[in-house]
């Protein structure tokens, strides 16, 4: 398992297009935090101590995570489908005829490389994010479960793009899935007060609650969403190793 582990992650840190997009993620992720904490400073220096905790210190700098978070969730989608797509799936099944074992290294290279860049990514933001919307830098407590939120959300997220990606086997296809679902079904059954708590199910709107501390009514609890998350996560995982066993490569 540690050779196939150690192939896997050749395969990943090799191909240059993964560095420019974690990179570029971890920007995104940063920058549009600090937009969103500079617009809401004003409002957050002059306000009460009820007021503050009700604008969220420190899940505010975690807003650019919605943006930063498709750049992790392509890089996934490619690390499977490119093999699909090339054709280098028949040689890796040839070399690693056990496809249970081929699927779990895979998920969890991902997988531990998007915790990795969700810890790094998390724990810059709030930095700079903090500073900016003047909270001052959370050490403790809150601001820790926050970073080590985001580096769970990150790394869950990669594995479920990987999943699914095994499932469909084309890179198109699971990004024609996920890109909507990220950015279109989930706001959208946001905002229909009816839908309102389904869209709290759904994976990305569970996990960013690993990041956040003020809960409106109805809201799933920070531990709550990440299990609803890694419910998500399990069932594709358990999906995509049984169409794994039954595709014909």
């Amino acid at each position: 398992m540690r050779d196939l582990l150690a192939a896997e992650w050749i395969k990943l840190r090799s191909v240059r297009s993964t560095w420019t997009l974690l990179a570029l993620g971890c920007a995104l992720t940063v920058a549009v935090g600090l937009l969103f904490c500079a617009l809401i400073g004003p409002e957050y220096r002059a306000a009460d101590a009820g007021r503050r905790r009700e604008l969220d210190p420190v899940g505010l700098p975690f807003t650019g995570l919605q943006f930063g978070q498709v750049p992790l969730v392509i890089l996934a989608v490619l690390a499977v489908g490119n093999e699909y797509g090339t054709g280098m799936i028949r040689t890796t099944l040839a070399a690693v005829p056990r496809r249970g074992l081929l699927l779990a290294a895979k998920l969890a290279v991902l997988g531990l490389t998007g915790l990795a860049w969700g810890l790094v990514t998390g724990g810059l933001a709030l930095g700079a994010g903090s500073s900016v919307l003047g909270a001052g830098l959370p050490l403790s407590g809150a601001g820790v479960r926050a970073v080590a939120g985001a580096g769970a959300y990150a790394g869950l997220l990669a594995v479920l793009a990987g999943a699914l990606t095994f499932m469909v086997r084309r890179s198109l296809t699971a990004l024609g899935v996920l890109l909507p679902l990220l950015f279109v079904v989930s706001g959208v059954m946001a905002t229909a007060p009816r839908l309102r708590p389904l869209a709290r199910l759904l994976p990305d709107r569970a996990g960013l609650r690993l990041m956040q501390t003020h809960q409106d009514a109805g809201d799933l609890t920070p531990l709550a969403g990440g299990g609803v998350l890694l419910v998500w996560v399990v069932l594709a995982v358990v999906v995509a190793r049984s169409v794994l066993r039954r595709q014909e490569c």
